[in-house]
């Protein structure tokens, strides 16, 4: 047998696991089996057989939970949509995972409220966090490493107990603190066995989460590379660097005895910044849990737990069940107990699972007092192939740290599907129950707001109907005020314009005599067309007036029926009613004058002017002073001034002297006559030759009756014709319609208003009963909704609490 074959048979034979299960270095089973006694090889068979088995349940553990956090994402994604189309309702409390917290100027607000629509929009960010975390879960579960994360408040001793799980001066001690970027520490095999720090320049990404993406060992453009020497320096560069990537040779000691290379899972160590260093620091820290398997929360025994620490364990507790709580500088404290059960106490309320086991997870070590190699691989730093074995035997014993040590490695390495499987089963539980929380409440609250959208619908019925009623009413009103007043203003134009032809020749211009005939003509036709015009003028205004009237009538009526709000921006300006040009019509009321318009003879006219007004006194003729003139009254001379009279004789024509003096002159001939001739004067041939005198007489008298008339026949011949032209130009329909349609354009002005208004109170109401018809919809299409979330978040939130993690 050659030297190499002795030398292969006596090497030890070694089990390794990796990603696709176990392997043997070893050539085949049988040599394998060869190798030892009978019950080694017994032994080393059941063992092979429990790690497959292991394997085997983690395999089929890992499978259901990935199925169940696709399951949960899909219904996160449905409660999100439905949250979008429908804001839901989000209780507020007993939820887990999405709990809508609300925390001003650093204190936590519980009697602060929102309403559904805000409270719905913080829950769909709320809600979109848990779906980012669901997917970092996913991958977690996917990666068969495991990532071990160190983190606690400043000066805890992260880097310390880094160290010395190690066993290695790797990461920098002071009593400042030293590390300020985040540092993951792999095994060397996985960078060709090379010893270096890959820093990922913020250049490059600006947060651990961006340098993780950006970060490919196959691409040296994404990092850079300094020796492990430089490490002490690097890890104060946040500002230059946002993750450094550590590489270590972790073969100075068995397997059994490694953390890096344990033979069984690949892991990392990381290390963080203080919590408390600053926000931002602290939010990194923050955030990086949701993308680790298990975290080594390191307590200063000397400060317990502090407030930021507190709340990175709040927010952890939410997918981690168990955490390695490591109090550091235990040996500095005094009382050991009462430290004890203050942390213990703390512990207790923020990750009871924990607590109950605190025998396994709680340690209370001094890492400062662990024996650790030199960055060199030796405790002095001389040559590490030297006193291989001297190393472990002048390290004293520490129980306390070899107690954490050990439940550490239990925990990673032979309790895999704990952790790292539990927290996702963790998260998973929560938010499914999270889920079921808000179906089941929002059915109830929609079922109560259902009842009470059937009573405000019962409720809204009648006071819609009585809205559309007393509407009707009220515009029934309105609608018959305008009426009568457009009625009232046409019968009101049309009479006025009538009546102002209806004037005595008294009223008329003064007659100046036959002189002045041609002036006095105009100015009576004027006066004919001046009264016309003014009676227009008149019904105009009285349009305006009656039209301000109902117009304040209809909106105190509209007030009191719709409130004061009623065209309170607007005033009713009844001044600017008409302002347009007259009625074209008055241009065509010229009447041509026509010399029969001078004359309207009458037997009572003619009569009184022979007679001298003894037997037929006109009512017509007007007479100042008929008591204290009666004398010039009966001469008909009372019209005008004596001086008038002398100034122009032809007004004489106008009284009675005229016919006084033929009556003198016949008088006194026939009286002559008579004197003379007797009773011959009576005889057939005497009353013949005075005929014709009868006859001038007769005559003269007609034409002096009307000349004497002319004051009166005037006035009344154009009156009649000027009432004849109106007739035929229709004038007085046409101003009557024209005056009552302008009330009609400006009462629609306040009618359209009321009818407005009582369709815009119309409409509210018809719009809350179709908001409420509409709600009423969407909380039926909610509940529907809601019901099947809830059983379908029950049935997964069970297959995932039957996942069993605890058989290995």
């Amino acid at each position: 047998m050659s030297e190499d074959k002795r030398n292969s048979k006596d090497a030890p034979w070694e089990l390794s696991y990796g990603r696709d299960g176990a392997g043997f270095n070893g050539d085949d089973l049988d040599k394998f089996l060869e190798h030892g006694s009978k019950a080694a090889r017994r032994a080393s068979n059941e063992h092979l057989v429990s790690s497959h088995l292991s394997q085997w349940n983690y395999n089929q553990n890992r499978g259901a939970l990935m199925q169940g956090i696709e399951e949960a994402s899909e219904l996160v994604g449905d409660l999100v949509r439905e949250n979008d189309e429908r804001p839901m309702h989000v209780p507020d409390n007993d939820l887990q995972i999405l709990q809508v917290s609300l925390r001003l100027d650093g204190n936590w607000k519980d009697d602060l409220t929102l309403d559904k629509e805000a409270l719905a929009h913080i829950f769909k960010t709320r809600a979109n966090s848990a779906l980012e975390h669901l997917a970092k879960l996913l991958v977690r579960v996917q990666d068969t490493s495991s990532k071990v994360f160190i983190t606690g408040d400043l000066n805890a001793g992260k880097s310390t107990l880094c160290n010395a799980l190690l066993r290695k001066r790797l990461l920098p001690e002071d009593q400042l603190p030293c590390t300020n970027v985040f540092c993951e520490i792999l095994e060397a095999r996985e960078n060709e066995n090379v010893e270096q720090v890959h820093a990922i320049p913020v250049s490059i990404a600006a947060t651990v989460k961006e340098a993780y993406d950006a970060y490919n060992i196959l691409d040296q453009t994404t990092y850079q590379v300094f020796p492990l020497e430089r490490l002490n320096s690097l890890v104060h560069k946040n500002t230059e660097y946002s993750l450094l990537k550590i590489y270590i040779r972790d073969d100075q000691r068995p397997a059994e005895s490694s953390l890096l290379r344990n033979g069984t899972a690949d892991i990392a160590l990381i290390d963080s910044p203080g919590l408390n260093m600053d926000s931002v620091q602290t939010t990194e820290v923050m955030s990086r849990q949701e993308e680790i398997d298990l975290v080594i929360f390191v307590v200063n025994a000397e400060n317990q737990l502090t407030l930021s620490g507190k709340e990175f364990i709040s927010t952890a507790s939410k997918e981690k069940k168990l955490m390695f709580f490591v109090v550091n500088k235990f040996d500095h404290i005094k009382d050991k107990q009462r430290c004890k059960k203050l942390i213990l106490d703390q512990i207790k309320e923020i990750s009871p699972e924990t607590y109950k086991q605190s025998t396994e997870f709680v340690h209370f070590i001094s890492s400062e007092g662990v024996f650790m190699e030199d960055s060199n691989g030796s405790p002095d730093g001389s040559d590490p192939d030297d006193n291989d074995n001297d190393n472990e035997n002048r390290r004293e014993p520490d129980p306390d740290f070899d107690g954490l040590e050990n439940s550490l490695r239990n925990f990673v390495l032979k309790k895999r599907s704990l952790s790292k499987l539990l927290p996702a089963k963790t998260y998973l539980m929560k938010l499914l129950y999270d889920i079921e929380k808000i179906s089941l409440w929002n059915v109830h609250v929609y079922k109560e707001e259902e009842s009470q959208l059937t009573s405000e619908l019962e409720e809204l019925a009648p006071v819609i109907n009585g809205t559309r009623t007393h509407c009707s009413k009220l515009t029934e009103s309105v609608d018959r005020k305008t009426d009568e007043l457009v009625n009232d203003v046409y019968d009101f134009t049309k009479k006025r314009i009538l009546s102002s032809l209806e004037v005595t020749h008294s009223d008329f211009p003064r007659y100046d005599g036959l002189s002045n005939i041609h002036d006095y003509i105009f100015r009576a036709r004027q006066y004919i067309i001046d009264q016309i015009k003014s009676s227009v003028v008149s019904s105009e205004l009285y349009a305006k007036n009656s039209t301000q009237q109902v117009v304040e009538e209809i909106n105190e009526l509209a007030k009191n029926e719709l409130g004061n709000d009623f065209m309170s921006d607007r005033v009713f300006q009844s001044a600017l009613m008409f302002s347009r040009k007259k009625h074209s019509l008055g241009k065509q009321l010229s009447v041509p004058f026509n010399v029969q318009d001078l004359w309207a003879p009458s037997w009572d006219g003619f009569l009184s002017y022979v007679t001298c007004g003894f037997q037929v006194w006109n009512t017509d003729v007007s007479t100042e002073h008929p008591k204290s003139h009666e004398i010039s009254s009966r001469l008909g001379l009372s019209t005008y001034s004596i001086n008038k009279y002398w100034t122009s004789p032809s007004l004489i024509l106008t009284s009675r002297i005229p016919a006084l003096a033929l009556y003198s002159y016949g008088g006194v001939k026939i009286v002559t006559n008579i004197l003379l001739y007797g009773t011959r004067f009576f005889s057939w041939q005497s009353l013949r030759k005075i005929s014709t005198s009868l006859l001038l007489v007769g005559s003269a008298l007609g034409a002096a009756y009307i000349v004497s008339d002319l004051p009166r026949a005037l006035p009344i011949n154009l009156s009649n014709n000027y009432r004849k032209k109106l007739h035929d130009l229709d004038y007085i329909h046409a101003n009557a319609d024209r005056i009552s349609k302008e009330v009609r354009e400006v009462l629609k002005i306040p009618t359209r208003e009321v009818v407005k208004s009582c369709e815009l109170v119309l409409d509210k109401k018809q719009e809350q009963k179709r908001k409420l018809e509409v709600k009423m919809q969407n909380n039926a299409l909610s509940v529907d909704f809601f019901q099947r979330l809830a059983q379908r978040a029950s049935v997964h939130r069970e297959m995932v609490e039957e996942i069993n993690l605890e058989v290995d």
